[in-house]
């Protein structure tokens, strides 16, 4: 299965592990928790730039052409997209990355804006929801992530 070609994915993963087992300080352990929360979320997020920018043939250009392609997807409206209709009609693996970012959305919304005695076990992290994730939006074929991107950075209209 080809790796995605954002090293930053993976990278977040990596620092989502390794926040997960931050050791010290109770408080600072609880810090660590939030932020390996956020680590695997914005590790689907940035797959999922990556597949828009891949699919729309403007990865390998400068970015100039990159940056408004990530700008384009508002999380709100991934999260939107992803529980359409339309997005299941793409195939069973993109309705379970919509699943999987709404749920890893939730957890860090949860971990950002909660107060400070919110307690976050390693599961709660999602990290393995993020990682398992990943490998889905590998698997798509070149017309899911063409039709994938068009879905997430396309505004609707009622016809």
């Amino acid at each position: 299965m080809p790796r995605l070609g954002n090293p930053l994915v993976y990278d977040l993963l990596d620092v989502a592990d390794a926040l997960a087992e931050q050791g010290g300080r109770r408080n600072l352990q609880k810090a660590a928790m939030r932020r390996a929360v956020s680590s695997a979320y914005y590790a689907v997020f940035h797959g999922l730039c990556f597949v828009c920018a891949r699919a729309l043939g403007v990865w390998t250009r400068d970015a100039a052409l990159v940056e408004p392609i990530y700008r384009l997807l508002d999380h709100g409206q991934v999260r939107k997209r992803l529980a359409t209709r339309e997005a299941a009609e793409l195939g069973p693996v993109i309705a379970e990355i919509g699943v999987a970012f709404a749920d890893l959305q939730d957890r860090r919304h949860k971990a950002d804006h909660s107060p400070p005695g919110l307690d976050i076990s390693r599961d709660a992290t999602r990290i393995a929801v993020a990682r398992k994730t990943i490998p889905d939006l590998e698997s798509l074929d070149d017309d899911q992530r063409r039709r994938l991107a068009v879905l997430l950075i396309t505004k609707t209209r009622l016809a």
